[in-house]
């Protein structure tokens, strides 16, 4: 496990609190959800993303006394319980594909895949981090897990990449001080952190080197740690973003076709 961090000043509202601003300093942006500086984005040498946020993120779990909390809620990287339903009124293109995904898997009985896990209720007083959950988390195999934050038409693959640096932090940090209650999540030793997103959403951006650079930040975090992580951007099928995507097997198997953003699309038959 990496070294001791350094105690904020403060009881911190959110585990995640002042990552946003320390990933910022570090890059010279204003704003991680500002599409301008991602054009722009420099990202020097010496920047390790993983290991900044995770620091970020440790202190706030020591100073906020987390661990004392770890039994506090039993929803916290809870597997398998999809979630889909969904309000009349939530339009969010992200969301209603997530609960259909979580949909077709209750329809068709799988059980490898899960949205909306919890990740940090009542680790720290405050109620910021209540609602803070991994949108899709896949089962890869044994002890293998994907954790996955879709994106359609929000925020820019950098504010993506960062909130799954927090909630990778979190899942390291819940696995050496882990609650009573059992989870295959935090028994796992391999976790790929993936954005999924469709192909439009990652157009605008060169993202290679924030992609390669995250990775081995990741890699050797998780390797300190006694387990595999990795990181990448993975591309959307079309069709899954779609305002009404399609269910069943069908929307499995577009699900299933997702590849990763170096990839060359499959050419279709003709």
């Amino acid at each position: 496990m990496p070294g001791p961090p350094t105690a904020p000043l403060h009881a911190p509202a959110s585990l995640l609190e002042g990552v946003d601003a320390a990933v910022c300093n570090a890059l010279g942006i204003s704003n991680l959800r500002h599409r301008s500086a991602l054009h722009s984005l420099s990202l020097p040498e010496e920047i390790d993303l993983a290991r900044l946020v995770y620091e970020a993120v440790a202190a706030n779990w020591s100073t906020g006394r987390a661990a004392d909390n770890r039994d506090r809620s039993a929803q916290n990287w809870r597997w398998c319980v999809p979630q889909p339903q969904i309000g009349a009124a939530n339009k969010s293109p992200e969301v209603v594909l997530e609960r259909a995904i979580a949909a077709a898997c209750v329809a068709l009985g799988r059980d490898d895949w899960a949205n909306q896990v919890p990740v940090a209720s009542g680790l720290i007083r405050g109620a910021a981090d209540g609602r803070r959950a991994i949108d899709l988390v896949h089962m890869r195999g044994a002890r293998h897990f994907q954790f996955v934050e879709l994106k359609i038409a929000s925020d820019t693959p950098l504010y993506a990449a960062v909130e799954l640096l927090g909630y990778a932090s979190i899942w390291l940090l819940t696995r050496a001080n882990p609650p009573t209650r059992p989870s295959a999540l935090l028994q796992a030793d391999t976790v790929d952190l993936r954005v999924l997103a469709p192909a439009a959403y990652y157009a605008p951006f060169a993202l290679a080197r924030l992609e390669a650079a995250v990775d081995a930040g990741v890699r050797l975090l998780g390797a300190g740690s006694g387990v595999a992580l990795s990181f990448g951007f993975d591309v959307l099928p079309e069709g899954l973003s779609a305002t009404i995507p399609p269910g069943g097997k069908a929307l499995m198997r577009l699900l299933e076709a997702r590849r990763p953003l170096g990839q060359p699309q499959p050419s279709q038959p003709l």
